[in-house]
């Protein structure tokens, strides 16, 4: 995800410090029980201008966000005796949490059960490991994508459009992005059973995806034929 950043001028080659850094200093919490990718990740994203703090475990991650908040969560998937998805669960139902986006971050890839499962609550999947140059572009694209459009949003009118609707709009919006992105890339784990071959496991799985999508741009549509100013807001 976000390769559209990672894709321009970075062919082995290392960029300019000030080339990812933002204009203002964004919060990142690392939540990750691999020591060696915690230190990398914060010096990593510490040398591109950001300001991190690291959980060894989901518990610590826990204790983070109840008494701070921050601007991005980068969680991994494989972690004991909670997992990343399980993790999610609980940062979702915190006050600092539930609004905080979760980019996972992690050597295993995303299937596409997982992606139907947690793929509305997410905003982006990197998969280790992860260059300097990858990780500062990564997290610089989530950014400037993710600013841009919430700063267009504001500049609408609340006469124009109620407050939920456009809440709605930009919810949908990230949505239709991130799933359509993670089903690109995810894996297609099927294994066949009395009922269907692994075939029709996949087409099933695909189809499923293909449903949740079309549905969010059904309601995004509608939303933009309500009010029609939507349609300015560059996605």
């Amino acid at each position: 995800m976000y390769r559209d950043v990672l894709t321009q001028g970075l062919k082995g080659q290392y960029p300019e410090r000030g080339h990812f850094l933002m204009t203002e200093k964004k919060k990142i919490l690392i939540i990750d029980d691999e020591a060696v990718f915690r230190k990398i990740l914060k010096e990593d994203l510490s040398y591109c201008g950001y300001v991190c703090k690291t959980a060894e475990s989901p518990s610590e991650g826990m204790r983070y966000l109840k008494t701070d908040t921050f601007d991005l969560i980068l969680l991994d998937i494989m972690m004991e005796p909670l997992d990343g998805w399980d993790t999610l669960d609980l940062i979702k139902s915190l006050t600092y949490g539930y609004e905080t986006p979760v980019i996972m971050v992690s050597s295993k890839k995303m299937d596409l059960v997982e992606v139907i499962r947690y793929g509305e609550r997410l905003y982006g999947y990197m998969a280790k490991p992860l260059t300097r140059e990858e990780i500062c572009a990564g997290v610089y694209s989530f950014f400037r994508w993710y600013e841009s459009l919430h700063e267009a949003a504001e500049k609408i009118s609340t006469d124009s459009v109620p407050p939920e609707d456009i809440a709605l709009w930009l919810d949908l919006s990230r949505q239709v992005r991130v799933i359509t992105d993670l089903r690109a890339e995810a894996a297609i784990i099927c294994l066949p059973d009395l009922n269907r071959t692994e075939e029709e496991c996949r087409d099933q799985l695909n189809a499923q995806v293909d449903q949740m999508i079309r549905e969010k741009r059904s309601k995004l549509e509608e939303l933009e034929q309500k009010y029609p100013v939507l349609h300015t807001i560059p996605q």
